[in-house]
């Protein structure tokens, strides 16, 4: 795909958030962000059919911020979050983008401060990274587009798009304390959306098409064996009765195979906590200077904690 062509009017950051039906946590989860932000960003707000009042919601933040642009499209149940994501990122008028800044997070005014922390490590490694924070990302555009775009998953997108980028060195992931809250909503939503997120995350796991009997095994055996996984009685009966219809639908899903020379997730795990640290252990890792004095005192604090 043919890169943007800039204009001096264009951002250098692009915030880019999708939504879907969440027009009652949308106002404050975007005025969190537009009132931190500057003339060098966007936010690009992409609704994906929404049956709610989610449009109201955003034509008439649009009007009192003149940064935040919109995307509507009709809704189409084979596009997935996945492919939502990409849509924003192509659609993105900056050369960086930021992820997984999601309709339901309030978030504390420190985003400038993750992206200066960035780009002071993105010139210690001398290339392009993406790096992963706690619940945002930030990678250049041109860089997003090659590594990924996201597979059409709906659960575990990230994780499929950071185990590629681990596999060629690429993925850096900081610790950091959280500052951005995800806020509440009603009971029946959020019982509606741990069903159907723990369903596709089945199938992004099913899709991968490694280890599968032993999986398959393991979910089956669950709720008498519980693992080291911390799941609940109640979910483990759930992955139990879904596992195999769930094997019988991901046969007729893209399958989503790993990268070569990190087939397995233990090998990515190993990747993960070789690379992590806060901004000070990954710069004296690689040799900079790992003094967080270039930040206001409220953000060095943020930056200096281990999450």
């Amino acid at each position: 795909m043919n890169e943007l062509r800039k204009t001096p009017e264009d951002p250098t950051y692009s915030i880019c958030i999708p939504n879907y039906n969440m027009g009652d946590t949308l106002e404050r989860a975007l005025t969190s962000v537009m009132d931190q932000i500057d003339s060098r960003f966007e936010v690009l707000i992409l609704d994906d059919g929404s049956t709610d009042n989610s449009r109201d919601v955003i034509d008439m933040l649009k009007r009192r911020y003149p940064r935040l642009r919109s995307i509507y499209l009709k809704r189409d149940r084979k596009r997935q979050l996945g492919e939502t994501r990409n849509i924003t990122v192509r659609e993105a008028r900056g050369e960086y983008v930021i992820l997984h800044v999601d309709a339901d997070d309030v978030w504390e005014p420190f985003i400038a401060d993750f992206i200066e922390v960035f780009h002071r490590l993105e010139r210690q490694y001398g290339r392009d990274i993406l790096l992963s924070g706690q619940q945002i990302n930030i990678g250049r555009r041109s860089f997003l587009m090659r590594y990924g775009p996201y597979r059409n998953t709906h659960r575990a997108q990230d994780r499929d798009l950071w185990l590629r980028a681990a596999a060629d060195d690429a993925y850096v992931p900081l610790d950091h304390r959280v500052f951005r809250t995800r806020l509440t909503r009603p009971r029946k939503i959020r019982h509606f959306k741990a069903v159907r997120d723990s369903w596709f995350h089945m199938l992004y796991d099913l899709r991968r098409g490694t280890g599968l009997s032993q999986y398959v095994l393991r979910t089956l055996v669950s709720p008498i064996w519980k693992g080291p996984n911390n799941f609940t009685l109640r979910f483990r009966i759930f992955r139990s009765l879904a596992v195999l219809p769930g094997l019988v639908v991901s046969r007729f899903m893209e399958p989503l195979p790993p990268p070569s020379n990190m087939q397995l997730h233990g090998e990515f795990v190993d990747y993960r906590e070789k690379t992590r640290g806060t901004y000070a252990e990954i710069m004296t890792r690689l040799g900079g200077d790992p003094d967080l004095s270039f930040l206001r005192p409220d953000a060095q604090q943020v930056f200096s904690e281990r999450h």
